[in-house]
């Protein structure tokens, strides 16, 4: 009897072990879970403000490409032995100034042979008028018929002809001769010569040497269609625009350029759009063919309403979207953006001035409606003035 108890007991005793543990893990699991949802259901805090307006000067960025605003290709306008040349490579060349000299002996013998054809049909010309002149006396006399006056005159205006077309082969024996002397067309920097003296050349002999002006030049770029767009609205026509360029080495250069040229449509494969500016190169530091960096500025100040990039949440693809607070209870702002300036998005629409968003916080709210506990973000750290809505642009 006594051992049946004692069993008995430490069955008891086995299973109080074996309980209580379960008991007591199911009573702290229920009672942390209810402390835990508790705290789900407390406001979370979230610091606050509202969209700010940024003043700025509208600006975009290219690579550009320096030109001259003349380069030509000399040719030989006639054929011939080149016999000079009147330069050195490298050298500035004024307009009107003799680089080669062509062997003109044969183009002087062509002009000399023109020159006698116009003094043998002058002196026909003048011996035909003098027999015009005394038929027309003779057929008032009716010394001769008036067939023989018509043969005069037919003489008289063959002669004529002659001479006329005699001149002009000498004007262009004249024309041709001149061209032995190649002679600059511009004013610029000459490069280097590809035929040299002694050389047969023609017009299909190619490009004797390449001239290219030096001051102005050119810069031509290309825009995004989207920067494009944005200069457009802070510009009249562009012509106010200020171009600056920048050396491979990052210093600016000092002379501000102007835009004197914008293509007429969009390239359909990059999207953008094609500009060139002038620029003041009497320094001649700009170099035709060199790369440089492009940077455009808008003279009139656009003011744009802006929120930190870090509040919004989403992607270029589904949209982006902001936290607001009304009545304490987290409201999405579906918001559309066009630019970024400082790490803030341009807002475009989707907000108002007085709208109360989330700017720190975010990772707290879990869906709309959700209660929240607004802080209000400290004036200290933005000094952004604030306008009406109305001063948007």
């Amino acid at each position: 009897m006594k051992f049946s108890m004692t069993r008995k007991k430490f069955a008891i005793l086995i299973l109080l072990v074996i309980i209580v543990p379960i008991i007591y893990n199911k009573t702290s699991g229920y009672i942390a879970g209810m402390i835990q949802k508790k705290m789900m259901m407390m406001p979370k805090e979230v610091e606050v403000d509202t969209p700010h307006i940024e003043e700025v000067n509208v600006s975009a960025e290219a690579t550009g490409r320096v030109e001259a605003k003349y380069s030509v290709d000399l040719v030989a306008r006639v054929p011939g032995f080149l016999i000079k040349k009147y330069f050195t490579e490298g050298d500035f060349v004024k307009k009107g100034q003799i680089l080669f000299q062509i062997d003109p002996r044969e183009y002087q013998l062509e002009v000399n042979n023109s020159q006698a054809n116009v003094n043998q049909y002058s002196a026909l010309l003048k011996n035909a008028q003098q027999e015009l002149n005394r038929a027309n006396a003779l057929v008032k006399e009716d010394l001769i018929s008036r067939s023989d006056v018509d043969s005069s005159l037919a003489s008289r205006n063959q002669y004529r002809a002659l001479l006329d077309a005699a001149k002009q082969q000498l004007e262009l024996a004249k024309v041709n001769l001149s061209y032995t002397s190649i002679k600059s067309p511009i004013d610029g920097r000459i490069g280097k010569v590809n035929i040299t003296e002694g050389n047969y050349v023609t017009a299909t002999s190619g490009g004797l040497v390449n001239i290219s002006s030096v001051n102005p030049v050119y810069v031509t770029f290309s825009l995004k269609s989207s920067d494009f767009v944005k200069l457009l609205r802070a510009s009249k026509d562009l012509s106010d625009v200020d171009v600056k360029v920048q050396f491979t080495g990052g210093s600016w250069y000092d002379k501000i350029g102007r835009i004197n040229f914008v293509d007429n449509k969009i390239d359909i494969d990059s999207g953008s759009v094609t500009l060139r500016a002038t620029f003041d190169n009497s320094k001649m530091w700009l170099i035709p063919g060199d790369y440089m960096k492009v940077e455009l500025v808008a003279p009139q100040v656009v003011k744009y309403m802006t929120v930190p990039q870090s509040c919004t949440k989403g992607d270029a693809m589904s949209g982006y979207y902001v936290w607001a607070v009304k009545d304490n209870k987290a409201v999405r702002k579906n918001i559309k953006v066009s630019d970024d300036i400082n790490n803030n998005w341009v807002v475009d629409s989707g907000l108002d001035m007085n709208d109360v968003i989330v700017v720190s916080g975010i990772q707290n709210i879990a869906a709309e409606g959700q209660q929240l506990k607004p802080i209000q973000k400290s004036k200290s750290e933005d000094k952004q003035v604030k306008v009406n809505e109305e001063n948007i642009r």
